[in-house]
């Protein structure tokens, strides 16, 4: 198999679990959501709270999954993936999100933003190794 053949099978795989993570939230499933991540993993969220490791990172949102965003539903926009080298890749992820609760449970508008996840192969699994989700705020004009 030729790099090109390899490196757009891989990608096709880096965009699914990006799919799989939206789905994963909207299933409320912080188990199935951790799945994706590398043990030693870190994940910074859309308010700056950096988790390490993938317990920590499961923990959290099974938390806020549970409270929170329990009503919220993620769609996955676009996924656009770098290769760094045959087993490093960075996906630019767009996402939307509707639900989202106030802490005094009065639904805000849409969310947009863009995460940005390292992904690594060890022995032929992709995983994230590193996250960082940024929310979208509209400048004016």
């Amino acid at each position: 198999m030729s790099t090109r053949e390899t490196s757009a099978k891989d990608e096709a795989v880096i965009k699914a679990m990006m799919i799989t993570f939206a789905e994963a939230w909207n299933a409320k499933d912080a188990e199935h959501l951790a799945t994706l991540f590398a043990e030693d993993s870190d994940f910074v969220d859309v308010l700056g709270h950096w988790f390490k490791g993938r317990t920590e990172m499961k923990q959290a949102h099974a938390q806020a999954l549970a409270s929170f965003l329990s009503d919220n539903q993620m769609t996955i926009t676009d996924t656009q993936i770098k290769f760094l080298t045959p087993d490093v890749a960075v996906a630019h992820t767009t996402w939307e999100t509707t639900g989202q609760k106030s802490p005094d449970g009065v639904n805000l508008i849409q969310n947009t933003g863009v995460w940005t996840a390292v992904t690594t192969r060890k022995e032929n699994t992709w995983q994230i190794t590193a996250f960082h989700n940024t929310g979208t705020v509209p400048i004016p004009e």
